[in-house]
C-alpha cells in the first residue's frame, strides 16, 4: 500500500499551453521522485500590447511518498 501526495504548480511558456504544462511536470522531476500523474487544472495566459505573450497552465501533480521519510 502507498500513500499519493498531490502538489498544485503553474508552468509557464512563451510557445503554448502544452509546453507549459511539460514545463511545470520537467521543473518538478528535478527534486520530487516517483510522479505518477497529472492534472490539467486550468489554463490562461498573460497579454501584452493585445497579444499573448506568456501561457501558463496550472497543473495538479501526484507522486508516491516515500515510506521513511
Amino acid at each position: 500500500m502507498s500513500t499519493v501526495k498531490v502538489v498544485e504548480l503553474i508552468g509557464t511558456s512563451t510557445k503554448n499551453w502544452e509546453d507549459a504544462a511539460n514545463n511545470a511536470i520537467k521543473d518538478a522531476a528535478e527534486t520530487i521522485e516517483g510522479i505518477t500523474g497529472l492534472e490539467v487544472v486550468s489554463q490562461t495566459a498573460k497579454v501584452e500590447k493585445g497579444k499573448i505573450s506568456e501561457y501558463r497552465t496550472t497543473v495538479k501533480i501526484a507522486f508516491i511518498v516515500k515510506k521513511g521519510h
